[in-house]
């Protein structure tokens, strides 16, 4: 597509939809919230989904889930797109023996990446992908959902990168990934989150909200909810969001699909100087902890607990 022939066109359609009544998947209270329709603009067909946020743990969701969600990840997909090598050989010797679990981890390019610098012990699971993958004897990815890894306090640290926002049940999920770990064990998780001024700005047009795919932008409130009620406790919470939150959701609010949103769009409507200063407000925001991204470390409080030997067919060394 040639860049210079897309043409800018505001969205006159009212997203601001008022209060509807609906009930918190989070923290289960049920009340008329602020709510919104966000149209899906990553593959571009521009279906639109009612989303709102509970007023009592500040969680935006979804209103309805469809029962097709999976049709929206296509195996393009941008986590899917790496192809497994079951004979691939890893050059770093073996010199981290902890037990890792990447969950959502798409076809395992965060795990391939720790095996490459030394780790033996890598599984991974997404219930999205098409079959299970292996790389070498390293990395072993399981199609299924963090519920079906068995091996009760058997990993040393889990992995959520950008996935906790798709889960249908995030209780039962930080509930399972507290079972999985060992006592004291480390659960890192990298998610767009809410409130945020980027959402300040554009609304509807935020481009985290990714329509349907992202079922939950968690707030600290529902974070720090969950996590109490699953064993776990936050250690560590810092905002890390980029210029996409401002550039990629200024081209949504005029109908600009993902994919077209290009450096060369971007320098087309916007100078050098302008995004030196669209940055150093990200830089600023991120500061005060209300950017629209965040990375997460929780602990497992659990201390009185009996490990389970690894099961046949999750472990390959």
């Amino acid at each position: 597509m040639d860049i210079k022939r897309i043409q800018l066109k505001s969205d006159t359609k009212q997203r601001d939809l008022g209060r509807h009544l609906h009930r918190c998947r989070i923290c289960g209270q049920e009340d008329l919230f602020a709510s919104y329709l966000v149209r899906e603009m990553q593959s571009g067909t521009e279906e639109e989904f009612e989303y709102f946020v509970c007023e009592h743990c500040k969680c935006l969701q979804i209103a309805e889930i469809p029962e097709n969600l999976g049709d929206y990840y296509g195996e393009q997909y941008f986590s899917f797109r790496m192809e497994d090598d079951p004979n691939k050989q890893f050059d770093t010797p073996i010199r981290n023996t902890y037990r890792i679990l990447d969950v959502g981890c798409g076809s395992g390019e965060w795990l391939v990446r720790l095996a490459e610098d030394g780790c033996g012990d890598c599984l991974g699971c997404d219930p999205f992908i098409k079959r299970d993958l292996r790389y070498g004897d390293r990395v072993y990815i399981r199609k299924c959902f963090i519920h079906e890894i068995t091996g009760d306090h058997s990993f040393d640290y889990i992995h959520m990168g950008d996935s906790f926002e798709h889960v249908t049940d995030p209780l039962d999920t930080l509930k399972n990934a507290q079972r999985l770990l060992k006592p004291g064990g480390i659960l890192e998780m990298t998610l767009p989150v809410y409130p945020n001024v980027a959402f300040d700005r554009f609304g509807a047009h935020w481009y985290q909200i990714d329509a349907p795919r992202h079922i939950c932008l968690h707030s600290p409130d529902s974070l720090r909810y969950l996590a109490e009620q699953s064993g776990m406790i936050i250690d560590e919470y810092y905002c890390n969001s980029t210029m996409a939150e401002v550039l990629v959701s200024y081209f949504y609010q005029y109908g600009v699909h993902y994919p077209d949103v290009t450096p060369e769009l971007i320098y087309e409507h916007f100078t050098q100087q302008q995004i030196d200063e669209i940055q150093r407000d990200v830089d600023e925001n991120n500061a005060k902890g209300y950017g629209d991204h965040a990375v997460v470390f929780m602990t497992n409080q659990q201390t009185d607990v009996q490990q389970e030997s690894s099961p046949e067919g999750e472990t390959w060394n």
